[in-house]
């Protein structure tokens, strides 16, 4: 083998091992980068609104069954809630309307009675109701 030959094949390998290095540091970089800190950080930092308590609701569904549950509403900022605080009673009777009408078997689509109910509070409320989270919930 000729001394040309033997450098053009080690110039070959070096540059072989270059692209290698530095297409897998890009790579990394780019495509199996890991979040960084500010992505967590604001993923963590997700803006939620103000819970509003409403208290407990004890009423009697069809069919000779009864619920009883704690229910707290997230409303969209403190100004919302206190509107919300001043319309408290409305809104009780909003859930109160629309528990009385369930049978034992609505109640256990928990997602469809949350939808439902926030439809109903957000008639009353402008729009300001952004979640219905039952805090406890026992039918019999």
């Amino acid at each position: 083998m000729n001394r040309k030959a033997l450098i053009f094949i080690i110039l070959a390998l070096l540059l072989g091992v270059g692209l290698g290095v530095g297409g897998t540091i890009l790579a990394q970089k780019t495509i199996f980068k890991a979040p960084s800190q500010t992505t967590a950080v604001a993923t963590v930092a997700k803006k939620t609104g103000v819970f509003l308590p409403l208290g407990e609701f004890t009423v009697n569904l069809q069919a000779g069954a009864f619920l009883k549950t704690t229910i707290t509403i997230e409303v969209a900022d403190a100004k919302a809630e206190g509107l919300l605080k001043e319309k408290d009673a409305v809104l009780k009777d909003r859930i109160n309307s629309v528990l009385m009408n369930k049978s034992l078997a609505d109640v256990k689509n928990i997602e469809k009675l949350r939808e439902e109910l926030l439809k109903k509070l957000n008639e009353v409320a402008e729009n300001k109701v952004t979640d219905v989270l039952f805090l406890t919930l026992v039918s019999q």
